[in-house]
This record gives C-alpha cells, structure tokens and sequence, in this order.
C-alpha cells in the first residue's frame, strides 16, 4: 500500500466527532523515493504455530498459545498490530483456554507473517492504520474472503480500538483508496464513506512537483496522547474545539476546490489554514524545535504542514516558487535538525492498495 498526506480535515474523521457530525477529510495516496512504504506477506507452514517477521524491525516472534496471541493491547510492542488482526481476521481464537493449534489446522498447520514499513513510527502518514489494512487484507486473501473496500475500512477501525489507539477512518482511507481525494461521511454510527476525487499534477515539471517538498524531521510521537486530548476537548464541547470541527470540514471542500481549479496558491492557502486549525485544536500538534525548523524556510515557504497529529514526522511544504523550492531543500540539507532527518520525493499513487498472490 502506499502511505497518505492528508491535506486538509484531519480530526473530522475521529469517533466520536464523526458519528455525531461527519467528517470530511481531503487527503492523499502517496509512494515514497518511487515505493511502496508499506508491504505485508503471508505464507502457510506446517510447524503448528503463527511466525511473525518485521524486515524493517530486524524482529521474529513465534507464537504458539492463545494466551500470546491475545496478548495486543501494548502499542510499544512491534508484533501487537499483527496479533490483533489476526484474531480480528478469524485465524486464532479469542478465549485464551482454546487451542491455537487446532483452529491453525484449518490453514494446514501454521502461518508466516512478514511485516515491512519503511517508515517509522511517528511519521505522521498513518502508518499504523494502513499497515493495519494491508495485514487484514493479506489474510483476507489466505482465506480467500472476497475484498470490499468498505469492509477493510471498518475493521481497520475495529483493530485501531483492540489496541487501544483509537484514531478515525482517513488514514487507511487514504492508504486503501488511490489518488487526491475527498472523503466524506455522514453523522451516525454507519461511517461509510463517500469519494470525490480531484486533480494533483505531479508530473516531471509540473509546478506542483516543482513547488512542493516532503521532509522527514526526524522526530517521532506517537498520536495517542493528542488525540485524548482532543477527543476529551469535544466531549467536554470546548466551543473553540466546536467551531475547530466545522471549520475543518468547511476548509476541506475549499481546499479541494482549489485543487480542482488548479489554483495552486489556493491550495497552500488550504494548508496554511489546515496547520493552523490543528494547533488550534490541539497545542501538541507543535513544538518549539518543530517551530523553529520551519521558522528556518519562512522566507521561501507559502505553507507547511505536519501531516498526521503532528508533534513530530514528516514536514509538507508548499514553496512560494521553484526557486525558493531549491532554496529550502539547500537550507535544510545544510542544517538538519539531527541525523535521521532527510528528503523524501513523493508521488501521488494512482492505484491504491493491491493484493497479489507470489
């Protein structure tokens, strides 16, 4: 799967804001450096247990006893997102008194499961939620269950709420479904989303291509502690949370007319306002060595953005021009903030998650 950059109304997509109101999220289906950052394989074994392998980890886990798969909920842990989905997808028991060996042997015995992202934790491109739909879509396809979108949405929700990480539908919305798109849904606990897609030229030359940048800062954070405390300023009906959500949803659909017009200038006026709107509900979204890096390229940047819940991650920057384009990629390489920080080229992916049988 690719990953996502969502771009504008981010938090209207979070329970229990988008049961009561709806959302509507504009985001984006991205590879990275011409990748996919996001990979999940599976394979049947005849040793009676499940095997779980991270490539990216460097870590192996085998498991052989419910007790240890039901084991989930710690989302410190590398192997909890796999465990949960793979009790989520049927293939182990939920009590922890059966015998996982017995419902293995309906796979033949076992399974190998192998896990790759070559993003961190903490990016801010809905890691976590998409690896989570391509592990329930590679299992799916084990047990031959037929794909449906809507399905995998659902239940990469569920897994989100079994590890205790909470969070909405438009990461893996946006890592699911290809291209620049338009999410929405209505209020009610049926959060089936409806697509309108639009235009994002990122053609060799193009001035989209020419004027936006995606930089890695090198920091990490993990999104659950932002979102508690804007869950709980909703909760609470903090009228500046209330009036944050409605003017996230609104900037959405602007955002993405601008988009559809080509207004480039549009669009960054769209992230600017996004970037403040998430600090504006939620002051964690920020932070003074985040400030201070883009204060760096304030010259030369028209808008920038941490997508994700911020904090930390990646940086999406909308240059004033191509020149002043260069002229941040110039100041950032001269001066990174640490060692891990880095340049990505990003492409806009036209295909969205795909499941292939080796």
């Amino acid at each position: 799967t690719p990953v996502r950059i969502d771009f504008a109304g981010g938090w209207s997509d979070t329970p229990p804001i988008c049961t009561e109101q709806g959302g509507t999220v504009l985001n984006a289906a991205v590879t990275l450096n011409g990748l996919y950052p996001v990979q999940v394989m599976a394979k049947l074994n005849t040793a009676g247990c499940i095997r779980l392998s991270s490539i990216d980890l460097g870590e192996r886990k085998e498991i052989r006893t419910a007790a240890e798969l039901l084991n989930h909920h710690d989302p410190h842990d590398w192997a909890a997102l796999a465990k949960a989905a793979l009790i989520l997808a049927g293939i182990g028991p939920s009590c922890e008194k059966e015998s996982l060996a017995e419902w293995l042997k309906t796979l033949g015995g076992g399974l190998d499961l192998t896990i790759f992202s070559s993003l961190p934790k903490g990016s801010g491109m809905g890691t976590s939620s998409i690896l989570g739909a391509a592990v329930i879509a590679c299992l799916d396809r084990v047990l031959g269950a037929p794909f449906n979108t809507d399905r995998l949405i659902r239940m990469t929700s569920i897994l989100e709420q079994r590890m205790c990480t909470g969070g909405g539908w438009q990461d893996q919305v946006g890592g699911i479904m290809p291209g620049v798109k338009l999410i929405r849904t209505e209020p009610g606990q049926d959060q089936t989303v409806a697509l309108r897609w639009t235009v994002f030229d990122m053609s060799e030359g193009s001035e989209l291509k020419r004027r936006c940048l995606l930089y890695f800062t090198g920091q990490k954070r993990m999104a659950r502690n932002i979102l508690q405390n804007v869950v709980n300023g909703y909760l609470a009906r903090d009228p500046l949370v209330l009036q944050t959500v409605r003017d996230l949803k609104a900037s959405a659909i602007e955002t993405k007319e601008a988009l559809d017009a080509q207004n480039i200038d549009g669009f960054a006026r769209g992230i600017a306002r996004y970037w403040e709107l998430k600090k504006q509900i939620d002051p964690g979204s920020t932070n003074m060595p985040i400030e201070n890096l883009l204060s760096s390229v304030s010259n030369d940047a028209q808008a920038t953005l941490l997508p994700g819940a911020g904090g930390g991650g990646f940086i999406f920057i909308v240059a004033k021009s191509a020149a002043a384009a260069e002229r941040i990629r110039k100041t950032f390489e001269a001066n990174p903030p640490n060692a891990h920080a880095r340049f990505f080229d990003f492409g806009v992916d036209p295909q969205g998650l795909k499941v292939t049988v080796l």
